[in-house]
């Protein structure tokens, strides 16, 4: 079978994560200690399946998922470390909330978050027991305890020099198989107390049947203990091989009381990901091991830099072909780096597109004030992106020098930087594409010709508006709506490298760029075919496309403005759902245009000011509808003059400084209808017939 997977190390411990979705039988033992194998497998302490048991947003976002951890001999247990890297997978998969969810393991429910103060993921473990005496095998203080937070310990108390040149093999081995313990056997720390709040510890966990780098559970059973033992602060840092992990519970404690709230918080970080035919690992990331730093909810961590790029290295520029979704619409835009001579050998991609789900963003994004961010990640993470979306990457290699190539990746990682990598991102004028170009202007200065002053959009006069149009026709209600709520300022030219907004409008570019009068890239060649059409598209029926229904409306409009024509010529009353036939267009006109008005003074979309489909989708008309329950008189004028605006904006449409789009033409044309345009000069002595009873 084929199916994806990915390897996580929480504070040492390593993980695969499998998605549970893609299996309809659970593998057996024989398979997770083979997958497990150091030797001759992917390598790892244990295996976590994964699926989500709550409810799922249309954004596929849940705060609730099962997990499965299967030791390295297949046998189940709780895991705090692979809880932790599990949750922070989930995040940087856009799966769960960074703020708050649930993990349901085999031991009960277990609350996670991202740690406030460090930064890192933590995960609550249930009410621990205190602390009871058990039998000293090995401890020269001849002090141990057993402790169960999910999984069982036993703790041995010793002096950091003597557990630093221990074998822990041959005496957790022994206290592990001790028939104390039968059947079930226990994991063994050897602990010794460095001050009040530090512990060192090294553990050999049962399951994997070896000393492991770290052990989540453990370190919150030493912490325990040594709390249950000594007192003071509610908190330990427990020092391991595989790094630090912090543990806090509640201060106030009696002997006879479990302890509460006890998390468990420390670093979390991808290591690879790939997929498997069923008969052996295929996994392009997997040439290089990454050792990442604390996993962000919207990246897996930070790669190292090496301190000197090899004459090996080289640089490329990876186009993305569009993808399903809206947001993916008009494709993507990284910059490649490899250098195969570094050891292990780097493959990394800098990508200007990402950004983070957190507190305020859907304010943010209808603000127009999203912050947007350079990542960096493995192209072996890039690249299994666009596999199991069935998109296309394209790669132009760039000709330069080591010594250019340096230059690049120097800014690169200058714009990498905590404090320089966050943007503001604007659709049309700074995205993913812009900035990868912005990134070549400031490495080379002056040296560089993005040949922008005779780009073919800009030589033809392209406006944005046009630019974009291959990306959404194949989506009439998107196509609809993006030209409804753009203004006037995408129907000007573009200017001078004004295409390269677009990833293929730069990779277009890039063919006709020098560097020192030398030209720097050929004609991409593709890494991964498209498999699809370029360009995305959606079935729409005919009598579901917007352009049918716009027309629809128009004729029921018509219709009912014919009739009340004749009613009004007859001085018949019109019925009431006459009349709500045209306050229901005029409402939702108006409503339309506050969306516009909103669009124009409340947010930095600069896109979408300025935008003439106010003249129909006017808020006025939803003044009108207030006017006519007050004021007869004041209500007819502006019904006149709204008639009349609109029908001027439909004749003079071919003039407008802004494309209009058909279904906005037959929307005009149902509004206008609904505001009974045929009345308006029709006089009764003095008095115009608004007035009358049977006028709306």
């Amino acid at each position: 079978m084929h199916f994806n997977f990915w390897k996580w190390e929480g504070t040492g411990n390593d993980f695969i994560l499998l998605d549970q979705r893609e299996w309809s039988v659970l593998p057996d033992e024989q398979n997770i200690a083979r997958w497990c194998n150091r030797e001759n497998g992917l390598g790892a302490d244990g295996v976590i399946f994964f699926q989500p048991v709550g409810p799922i947003s249309a954004s596929g976002m849940c705060n609730a998922w099962q997990m499965d951890y299967l030791n390295a001999d297949g046998s189940r247990s709780f895991c705090g470390n692979g809880s932790r890297a599990l949750f922070a997978f989930l995040c940087g998969q856009g799966w769960m909330e960074p703020a708050h969810g649930v993990l349901h393991a085999c031991d009960g429910k277990h609350a996670v978050k991202w740690h406030p103060e460090f930064d890192v993921p933590a995960v609550q473990l249930l009410d621990t027991a205190p602390p009871a005496d058990a039998p000293c095998w090995w401890s020269p203080s001849g002090i141990a305890d057993f402790v169960d937070t999910g999984s069982p310990h036993n703790i041995e108390w010793g002096q950091t020099e003597t557990i630093s040149t221990l074998d822990v093999a041959l005496h957790g081995s022994a206290i592990r198989s001790h028939k104390h313990y039968a059947p079930d056997g226990v994991n063994v720390d050897f602990v010794a107390r460095v001050s009040p709040v530090q512990l060192r510890m090294r553990t050999f966990e049962r399951g994997v049947e070896a000393e492991t780098k770290a052990c989540g559970t453990g370190a919150a059973a030493a912490a325990i203990a040594d709390f249950n033992r000594e007192g003071g602060a509610n908190h330990r840092k427990v020092v391991m091989t595989g790094g630090e992990l912090i543990i806090e519970f509640d201060p106030e404690q009696k002997s006879f009381k479990p302890y509460r709230n006890v998390w468990l918080a420390g670093a979390a970080q991808e290591l690879a990901r790939g997929t498997s035919n069923g008969v052996r690992w295929l996994v392009a990331s997997m040439l290089v091991i990454l050792f990442l730093g604390s996993a962000l909810p919207s990246m897996a961590g930070e790669l190292r830099t090496p301190s000197i790029w090899t004459d090996s290295v080289q640089v490329s520029v990876l186009t993305g072909s569009p993808g399903s979704y809206l947001y993916s619409a008009w494709g993507h835009t990284a910059i490649r780096v490899t250098d195969w001579c570094q050891t292990p050998p780097i493959d990394w991609t800098y990508n200007y597109g990402t950004f983070q789900f957190s507190e305020g963003f859907y304010a943010r994004f209808m603000r127009g004030q999203l912050d947007y961010r350079l990542a960096k990640s493995s192209f072996g993470s890039f690249q299994q992106d666009y596999l199991t979306s069935n998109r296309a990457i394209l790669e132009q290699k760039l000709e330069l020098s080591a010594s250019d190539a340096r230059l690049l990746i120097q800014f690169l990682e200058w714009n990498h930087l905590p404090e320089n990598r966050v943007y503001a991102y604007k659709f049309l004028h700074d995205n993913c594409s812009t900035r990868a170009l912005d990134a070549m202007k400031m490495a080379w200065g002056e040296r560089f010709d993005a040949y922008c002053g005779n780009d073919a959009a800009r030589a033809k006069e392209v406006t944005y508006r046009q630019a974009l149009e291959p990306y959404i026709e194949g989506d009439p209600w998107i196509e609809a709506g993006i030209d409804f709520i753009l203004g006037s300022r995408v129907d000007e030219p573009m200017p001078s490298c004004g295409s390269s907004f677009l990833p293929d409008g730069l990779m277009a570019q890039l063919h006709h760029a020098k560097l020192d009068g030398h030209f720097i890239a050929g004609k991409p060649f593709e890494l991964l075919p498209p498999q699809s059409s370029w360009f995305r598209a959606v079935r729409v029926s005919h009598w579901n496309h917007p352009i049918s229904m716009a027309a629809l409306i128009l004729l029921w409009s018509l219709g009912w403005s014919v009739k009340r024509g004749i009613q009004f010529r007859k001085d018949v009353s019109v019925r009431r759902a006459e009349r709500w036939l045209g306050k229901l267009v005029q409402a939702l006109a108006g409503l339309l245009g506050v969306i516009l008005m909103l669009m124009w003074t409340i947010t930095d979309h600069q896109d979408t000011w300025a935008n003439w489909n106010l003249i129909w989708a006017s808020p006025l008309l939803l003044v009108l509808g207030l006017a006519r329950q007050y004021s007869t008189r004041f209500a007819d004028r502006l019904q006149s003059i709204l008639a009349v605006v609109i029908l001027l904006f439909i004749v003079g449409v071919a003039v407008v400084p802004q494309f209009v789009s058909l279904v906005s033409t037959l929307l005009a044309w149902s509004v206008w209808l609904s505001l009974d345009p045929w009345k308006w000069p029709w006089k009764d002595g003095n008095r115009t017939v608004f007035g009358r009873n049977n006028v709306i």
